[in-house]
C-alpha cells in the first residue's frame, strides 16, 4: 500500500482522526494525506505528536509505535525508485512527506530512511542486480546501513583505513554508522590501494556477512540529539567478502559515496526544516500567547524582531532545499555545486532559528515540561542533523574549488551578461516551477558528477537574470527589493572573484589561510539570495507564496536583507527591522491557516492554536500563559 492511496486504517487513534480536516486532494496531496493519517500533532495522547516525542527523548527511547506507523504507509520507500518497487515521484515530493512525519519527531528520520546513503550509492555505482538486491531488502523492511567515516580520520577520508585485501577480507572499524548495532546489511567504503582517490572501493554485505563471527557491532554511543537511534562502530576482522559483492569497479567506491552523498546531503536538509518548522510554531504560539507587562510576547519590538527573524531564516532555508530538490532532477551533472550549498545553508540558518526560537521564551526554556522542552529537543536534533552526513570544513572546501570557474559569469558591466535561452532556460524555468512534478525528468543517480563542469544554472541564470529583475522590481515600485538585488549581484561577483584571485596566490590558498573558505561560506548565503530573487521572478505574476499576494516582495526583502546582513559578517538583528517584519507576519498567517512554513500550498493536521489542545497540566506541551509580570527575555 503506498502513501498515495492509502485509506485511513483502524490503528489510528480516534482522537488523532477525529481533529482531521477533510481528505486532501490534488497537489501535495500524499504529504496532507499523511500528515492527516499521524493526527494533531499538539494533542498530549497522540503517540505521533510533540509530547510523544519529547517523552521519547527523555528516557532515549527508539520510536518503535511511530516507525511501524509510517512503515505501514510505504513511508522508508519514498526514496526508492517506482522501477524498484518504490513510492518515489520526486525529490521535491519526498522533501514534504519528510518534513511532516519528522516536525514531529526527527527520530523517525534515522528509524525509517537511514538506508538511503547505501541504497543511492548502490543506485549511482551498481550493477542492476545490486539495484534489484537492496531494492528487495528496503521493500521487506530491512536497514542497510553505510559505513564511510572513520574516528581516526576525521574529515580526511582519504587518511581511512579499514580495507579490503586483494583476497578479499575486510578490517578495521567504521565509525558512528547510523543503525550500525541493529541493520540487517550494509555498504562498507573500504581501501583497496595505498593513495588517491581511487584507492577505496565500496562493498555491498548481506544479512549473512553481518551476522559473521568476524565482524563486531559494537555499542551504541549516547549523543545529545536523536536520542534513542543506535549510532555504533562496526568492526570488521578478516571478513570475507565475496567478489559479486563489490559495488562498481575496484577503485571507484569513493566517487560512487560522495555522488550518492550529493543527495543524502539533500535530503538530511528536511530534518533541518523539520525542527526548524516546529521551533518556530512553538515560539510562534508561546509569543501569541503569553504577556508581558499586559503586552503579548508578539507584539513586543523584541519578541516582533525575532519572530521575523526567524521566520526569514526559516523562509529562506525552504527556498534553497526547494530548488535544490528540483536541480536534481533537471541537471544532475551540476548538481554537486547546489547539495554542498543547500546543506551549510540549511545548517546555518536553522539552527540559528531553533535557537532564537527557543531563547525567545526565556525562563522556561530550562524547564523539561512546557514548551521549552520541545524546543530544545529541536535544538539538538538539528544540531545532530548537521553533522551526520558531511563534514561542515569538507564541504567548503569543496565549494571553495568550484567557485572560480564562475568567475567570467559576472562581468564588470552587468549589461554584458546574456540571458540564458535554449535547454539553459528551459532547465532554469524547470527548476522554478514549484510544486510542478510533470516539469521534472526522472532521477538519474548515475548522472550525478563530481566534476566542477557543467556549471549551475541558478547561478549563471541570476548573474544573467539579475538585471532584468532589478528593474521589474523598479517598475513596480518595489525600489527597496531591486536596490537589494543588485546588492546581492555585486556581492556574488566579488565572491567570486576574490576566490579566483585567492587560489591563484599561494599566501591566501586554503592550506596557509582560511580566506577561501570564509569566501566559501560567504557564497553559499548569497547563493541562497539569488536563490530566492529567481523565485520571485518566476513566480512574479502567479499564485502568491507564503499566503502572500502574487507578485508581493514582502519575503523577498525580508529574506534578501537578511542573507545580505549576514554575507557582510553583521548580526542579522541589525538588519533593517522594516524589512524583516513582512516574514514574521506571514509565518504568522501560515501557522493561523495550519499550513507547512513552505512556498508549497502545504495543510496541515494542527489545530488552530496550542491552548485548543494542551488540556492536561502534565502535558509536556503545556505553559502558563498568564504570567503578566514577567518581562520578555532581551538577551
Amino acid at each position: 500500500m503506498t502513501i498515495t492511496d492509502a485509506p485511513a486504517p483502524a490503528a489510528v487513534p480516534a482522537h488523532a482522526a477525529s481533529a482531521a480536516p477533510a481528505a486532501p486532494a490534488g497537489a501535495f496531496a500524499a504529504a496532507e494525506r499523511l500528515d492527516r493519517l499521524l493526527g494533531d500533532p499538539w494533542s498530549p495522547e497522540n503517540p505521533y505528536g510533540f509530547a510523544a516525542g519529547v517523552a521519547r527523548d527523555a528516557v532515549e527511547e527508539y520510536p518503535h509505535e511511530a516507525e511501524a506507523r509510517l512503515r505501514a504507509e510505504d513511508f522508508h520507500l519514498c526514496h526508492l525508485p517506482g522501477a524498484l518497487g518504490g513510492t518515489f515521484r520526486s525529490f521535491e515530493d519526498t522533501q514534504l512527506l519528510v518534513r511532516v512525519a519528522a516536525r514531529r519527531d526527527v527520530n523517525v528520520m534515522p528509524a525509517t530512511m537511514f538506508s538511503i546513503s547505501a541504497v543511492m550509492t548502490v543506485l549511482a555505482a551498481g550493477t542492476e542486480t545490486q539495484h534489484e538486491v537492496v531494492a528487495g531488502w528496503l521493500r521487506e523492511g530491512r536497514t542497510i546501513a553505510f559505513g564511510f567515516s572513520e574516528e581516526q580520520a576525521g574529515s580526511d577520508v582519504l587518511a581511512n583505513s579499514c580495507a579490503l585485501t586483494p583476497e578479499g577480507l575486510l578490517n578495521g572499524t567504521k565509525w558512528l554508522v547510523g543503525r550500525g548495532s541493529s541493520a540487517d546489511a550494509a555498504v562498507i567504503v573500504a581501501r583497496t590501494a595505498q593513495r588517491g582517490a581511487g584507492a577505496f572501493t565500496a562493498v555491498l554485505l548481506g544479512p549473512e556477512e553481518l551476522s559473521a563471527h568476524q565482524v563486531t557491532r559494537h555499542a551504541p554511543q549516547r549523543t545529545t540529539g536523536m536520542r534513542g537511534i543506535d549510532f555504533a562502530d562496526l568492526e570488521f576482522d578478516g571478513l570475507p567478502v565475496p567478489p559479486q559483492a563489490v559495488v562498481g569497479d575496484i577503485g571507484s567506491g569513493l566517487a560512487g559515496a560522495l555522488r550518492a552523498q550529493q543527495i543524502v546531503r539533500l535530503m538530511s536538509t528536511a530534518g533541518c526544516l523539520a525542527t526548524a518548522d516546529t521551533a518556530l510554531r512553538t515560539a510562534l504560539r508561546f509569543a501569541e500567547e503569553h504577556r508581558t507587562g499586559g503586552e503579548r510576547v508578539a507584539d513586543t519590538p523584541y519578541g516582533a524582531r525575532e519572530l521575523a527573524l526567524a521566520a526569514a531564516e526559516l523562509i529562506a532555508a525552504d527556498l534553497a532545499v526547494l530548488t535544490a530538490a528540483r536541480q536534481v532532477h533537471v541537471a544532475p551533472g551540476a548538481f554537486g555545486l547546489a547539495s554542498a550549498v543547500v546543506k551549510h545553508t540549511a545548517v546555518r540558518l536553522t539552527a540559528s532559528c531553533v535557537s532564537r526560537s527557543h531563547a525567545l521564551i526565556g525562563a522556561r526554556a530550562v524547564l523539561r515540561d512546557g514548551p521549552g522542552a520541545a524546543l530544545d529537543k529541536a535544538v539538538r536534533d538539528n544540531a545532530m542533523v548537521a553533522v551526520i552526513d558531511t563534514s561542515v570544513l569538507g564541504n567548503l572546501r569543496a565549494l571553495a574549488m568550484h567557485l572560480p570557474a564562475y568567475a567570467p559569469a559576472f562581468p564588470d558591466d552587468p549589461a554584458a551578461t546574456a540571458e540564458p535561452d535554449g535547454p539553459a532556460g528551459e532547465r532554469l524555468r524547470a527548476v522554478f516551477a514549484l510544486g510542478e512534478a510533470d516539469r521534472l525528468p526522472p532521477l538519474d543517480p548515475a548522472a550525478l558528477d563530481l566534476g566542477v563542469r557543467p556549471k549551475d544554472d541558478v547561478l549563471l541564470g541570476f548573474a544573467a537574470y539579475a538585471g532584468a529583475i532589478r528593474r521589474e522590481l523598479s517598475g513596480r515600485g518595489e525600489d527597496r527589493a531591486a536596490e537589494l538585488v543588485a546588492g546581492v549581484r555585486s556581492a556574488l561577483a566579488a565572491v567570486v572573484h576574490d576566490t579566483a584571485a585567492a587560489q591563484r596566490d599561494r599566501a591566501r590558498s586554503a592550506k596557509v589561510s582560511p580566506e577561501t573558505l570564509d569566501l566559501a561560506g560567504r557564497f553559499c548565503l548569497l547563493h541562497t539570495a539569488a536563490t530566492a530573487a529567481l523565485t520571485w521572478w518566476h513566480h512574479r505574476d502567479g499564485d502568491g507564496l507564503y499566503g502572500a499576494a502574487p507578485g508581493d516582495t514582502s519575503w523577498l526583502v525580508a529574506v534578501l536583507a537578511l542573507l545580505t546582513t549576514l554575507a557582510d559578517g553583521r548580526d542579522p538583528r541589525t538588519a533593517p527591522y522594516g524589512d524583516v517584519a513582512p516574514a514574521g507576519r506571514l509565518a504568522t498567517g501560515l501557522d493561523a491557516a495550519r499550513r507547512l512554513f513552505t512556498a508549497l500550498p502545504v495543510r496541515l493536521s494542527d489545530r488552530s492554536t496550542k491552548s485548543d489542545t494542551s488540556t492536561k497540566s502534565d502535558s509536556p506541551m503545556k505553559s502558563d500563559t498568564s504570567d503578566e509580570n514577567e518581562e520578555a527575555d532581551e538577551r
